[in-house]
């Protein structure tokens, strides 16, 4: 709940009968921003799109959006971590049946699955949201936060820019920029 101000209840302005749930734009730090997505997301209307880091954070909201408002031809999610990309391939698939659907495990340093991948999903925009994002942890094995994150994003650019995808679209976290 969120209480008035201290002084407010001290000098009997308000009352704790003016506790209110609280919203989420109490918490912004900002005025609110309105965004139409299905009009953001119309430029993808009926192509197929590839999300790698399907199963993440970011990359399954993302694929939740993408589901929703979009209007895609198909939807490719990627990631190399089964078992949160299978429950959100089943939210989809119940939340969304019309929506054909593909789910890849691997990893994006593989370049010949990649180029597989671009030719029989013919995919026209990435989003591209894989990444070990726990710097504490990957500072114990920095050489595979350099594979994956550095040498796999570097690998799918190329199989994007080979496969002339039209957008190419990476995110970060806030744990990469401020753990």
């Amino acid at each position: 709940k969120r209480l008035p101000g201290i002084y407010q209840l001290i000098d009997g302005t308000v009352s704790v009968s003016k506790l209110r749930p609280v919203d989420y734009s109490d918490l912004l730090g900002r005025e609110h921003i309105d965004i139409d997505l299905r009009s953001s997301f119309s430029v993808l209307s009926g192509s197929c799109v590839l999300v790698t880091g399907a199963g993440g954070s970011i990359g399954s909201e993302l694929c939740r959006q993408l589901a929703a408002y979009a209007g895609l031809k198909r939807l490719v999610m990627f990631d190399i971590y089964e078992n949160t990309t299978y429950d959100i391939q089943q939210e989809l698939k119940r939340d969304h049946p019309e929506l054909d659907i593909r789910t890849i495990i691997g990893i994006i340093c593989n370049a010949e699955m990649l180029d597989t991948l671009f030719d029989r999903y013919e995919i026209e925009y990435v989003f591209h949201a894989a990444a070990h994002k726990h710097v504490p942890l990957m500072e114990h094995v920095p050489s595979e936060a350099f594979n994956n994150n550095i040498l796999g994003t570097y690998t799918l650019v190329k199989a994007a820019d080979a496969h002339h995808v039209k957008r190419f679209v990476m995110t970060s976290t806030d744990k990469a920029v401020n753990p």
